[in-house]
């Protein structure tokens, strides 16, 4: 199918930009990376009255670490990831999920923030926003503010964002030492969206251990689970399974084509116990050297 008609908009500045927000409201679409705008214009599910394309707008295609975070602009190519070491350094569980997004063409033109915004439930970086707990930094006419993941989204392709508003940068924690993460997906296909996607953090913060878990494709958007009970009792194996079926009895997926409720249910359970392992093999051996 071919894409509904619409206006062009290529402004040159963020001010351009909010102003043409402000202007045209829900009748507008962000243009960064186009991976996920374009299809949902070709398949006709979204009908804008005019495209604002940001591609051309200063300042927004870098990042920078500012003590201990990271700050992400809107136009910060996915590729990034897997070519930038300090920025890999710095947020190493976006190193290991970014090459299992889409195809090396996709991740070329796709941007961190513009993945993140789209919010499909199955795909891996919200799922890194809501474990990481990122912040998101909204910009309007009117002036700013500071949305957590948790917040950010809301539903299926849903976010808090507003319709005079755009997500500037995004804000993630630089891994401490001694924490490690881990991640897993099952999809059909390399480059598919996952059926089932958890990602797992063990972080050392204040002399304290936090362990979570997020989950991707069990439900309308990512969901997180924190380990509230004695950490050091993640040393058995059996506590990490027991974890992970605990957390699947909590899920409530949909069955569709692909799977089954059940079957996602049984896939999470795995996964959680793969990652969690993984991540405390990492650890100890982060926390070794």
């Amino acid at each position: 199918m071919k894409p509904p008609k619409f206006s062009y908009a290529a402004p040159e500045t963020l001010e351009e930009c909010l102003s043409l927000l402000t202007q045209y409201g829900d009748e507008a679409k962000i243009l960064a990376g186009g991976q996920s705008l374009m299809p949902l214009l070709n398949l006709r599910m979204v009908r804008p009255q005019v495209i604002v394309d940001i591609g051309r707008v200063r300042g927004l295609g870098t990042w920078k670490k500012d003590g201990r975070s990271v700050s992400i602009g809107a136009l910060v190519r996915q590729r990034v990831i897997e070519i930038d070491k300090p920025l890999t350094e710095a947020i190493p569980m976006l190193a290991e999920v970014v090459p299992l997004i889409g195809h090396p063409a996709t991740r070329s033109r796709g941007t961190i923030v513009g993945s993140m915004c789209h919010a499909d439930p199955a795909a891996e970086l919200p799922l890194c926003a809501v474990l990481l707990g990122a912040e998101f930094l909204l910009r309007s006419s009117t002036g700013s503010r500071v949305v957590k993941a948790n917040d950010f989204f809301e539903d299926a392709l849903s976010t808090a964002t507003r319709s005079d508003e755009i997500v500037e940068t995004v804000r993630l924690p630089v891994a401490t030492t001694g924490s490690a993460y881990a991640f897993e997906e099952l999809t059909r296909r390399h480059g598919d969206f996952a059926l089932v996607s958890v990602g797992a953090a063990v972080e050392t913060r204040d002399g304290r251990k936090d362990v979570r878990v997020a989950l991707g494709g069990v439900s309308e958007r990512p969901v997180c689970f924190s380990y509230n009970g004695n950490v050091t009792d993640l040393a058995d194996q059996t506590k990490i399974a027991e974890f992970g079926h605990h957390v699947a009895r909590q899920i409530e997926p949909n069955s569709d084509l692909h799977a089954t409720a059940d079957f996602r249910r049984s896939v999470a359970a795995t996964l959680i116990e793969r990652t969690l392992l993984a991540a405390f093999a990492r650890a100890g051996t982060r926390s070794q050297a």
